[in-house]
C-alpha cells in the first residue's frame, strides 16, 4: 500500500479508529449517529473495504471507502467517529504527509471542539465538524486565510440557496444569526482551517457567551440540507475553485472586492472591542488586501479610516 493512500480522494470512513485520535466508526454507528449521516451512508454506497498498513502512520486499520454517490470528490473527505477534535486528527494526519490540500477530516462529534480564543464548540451529532488542510500560498492571501475560506464557504451556500455572510473574522450569518464558525492554525508549515457548521442543531442559548454577538441558528432552518458529508464535499469542491479565482486576485483591488461582496454588515455601524477592554463605536466600510477590516471611527473624517486585524464586532 502507498503510504499517501487519500491521494486519490472520495470519501474514506476510518472503521477503526485509533485510541487517542477517533473512536471507530461502523456504517450501523454512522448511520444511528444522525438522519443526516444516515442519508450519507446509503447514498454513498457500495463501500469498499481497505487496509492501511504501519507504513501509513497514524492513519493504519481498515477504512471503508464510498464507491456510491452522485460523483467522487477530487480532494479526499476522510470521516472519523467521536474525537476531541477534527483539527486534532488532521494534524496527525498532517504531520505524516497524508492530507494534501483541500482533503479534510469531519468528524462526526467532538468532545473537545474549539472555536476563536479556544472557546468551547459544542458538537454534538448531526452537524459539519470539519478540519480542511488549507493551501500555503504566503503574503497577503495567507493573513487573509479567515476571511477568504469564510467567503469561499459563503459563496458557496449562496449558491445552494443559503445567504450566508462572513462576519469579520471568523463567523457565518444568515441575515443576523449565526450558523458556522471558521478556525485557522497554522502549525510547521500545516494550515488548517477548522470549521463548524449548525447544519441540524444550534446551541442552546442560555450555553451561549453573555457578550456574543449573534444567536445561534442552522442550516436546515433556512432550507434543505442533503446530508452531512454530502453537502461538505459539494461545499469543498466549489471552494477549492473560490479558492483559484481569488489567488488570480490576489495582490488587486479585484480581491478585497470580492471578500467585500461576502462581508456582513458592510456599511453598518458596529461596535469594535479592541484589546480586550478597549470599545469604539465605528462604521464597517471594507476590508484591506491583508483581511484587516476597514472602519470608519464614530466622528472620524472620511480620508481616517483604520484598519483592524485583531478584535471583535457587534451591531449596535
Amino acid at each position: 500500500m502507498a503510504q499517501k493512500p487519500f491521494a486519490g480522494g472520495g470519501v474514506w470512513l476510518w472503521r477503526d479508529g485509533a485510541p487517542g485520535l477517533a473512536e471507530p466508526l461502523s456504517l450501523a454507528d454512522l448511520a444511528a449517529a444522525h438522519p443526516l449521516w444516515a442519508a450519507d451512508a446509503g447514498r454513498l454506497a457500495p463501500w469498499r473495504e481497505v487496509v492501511l498498513g504501519p507504513a501509513c502512520g497514524p492513519a493504519a486499520g481498515t477504512w471503508l471507502v464510498a464507491e456510491g454517490g452522485p460523483g467522487q470528490c477530487a480532494a479526499a473527505a476522510l470521516v472519523v467517529g467521536r474525537c476531541a477534535s477534527s483539527l486534532d486528527v488532521a494534524r496527525a494526519f498532517g504531520a505524516a504527509g497524508l492530507l494534501a490540500p483541500f482533503a479534510s477530516v469531519v468528524a462526526v462529534a467532538q468532545t473537545s471542539g474549539r472555536g476563536q480564543l479556544r472557546r468551547p464548540w459544542v458538537s454534538p451529532p448531526g452537524n459539519c465538524y470539519a478540519a480542511l488542510a488549507w493551501p500555503g500560498s504566503g503574503g497577503d492571501l495567507e493573513a487573509a486565510a479567515p476571511v477568504v475560506v469564510g467567503a469561499c464557504l459563503a459563496d458557496a451556500l449562496y449558491a445552494r440557496g443559503f445567504a450566508v455572510r462572513v462576519k469579520w473574522p471568523n463567523d457565518l450569518l444568515i441575515d443576523a444569526v449565526k450558523i458556522g464558525g471558521i478556525l485557522v492554525e497554522e502549525r510547521g508549515g500545516l494550515l488548517l482551517a477548522g470549521v463548524g457548521l449548525n447544519l441540524a442543531s444550534a446551541p442552546d442559548p442560555a450555553g451561549l457567551r453573555r457578550d456574543h454577538a449573534a444567536q445561534a441558528s442552522c442550516l436546515a432552518a433556512f432550507g434543505e440540507v442533503p446530508g452531512a458529508v454530502t453537502l461538505w464535499t459539494d461545499l469543498v469542491k466549489s471552494g477549492q475553485t473560490c479558492y483559484l479565482q481569488c489567488v488570480a486576485a490576489s495582490g488587486s483591488r479585484a480581491l478585497s472586492r470580492f471578500l467585500e461582496g461576502r462581508l456582513a454588515w458592510l456599511g453598518r455601524d458596529v461596535r469594535v472591542c479592541e484589546g480586550g477592554s478597549h470599545e469604539f463605536r465605528a462604521r464597517i466600510v471594507g476590508l484591506a488586501e491583508d483581511g484587516g477590516l476597514r472602519l470608519l471611527r464614530d466622528g472620524a473624517g472620511p480620508g481616517q479610516v483604520l484598519k483592524l486585524h485583531s478584535g471583535s464586532i457587534s451591531l449596535l
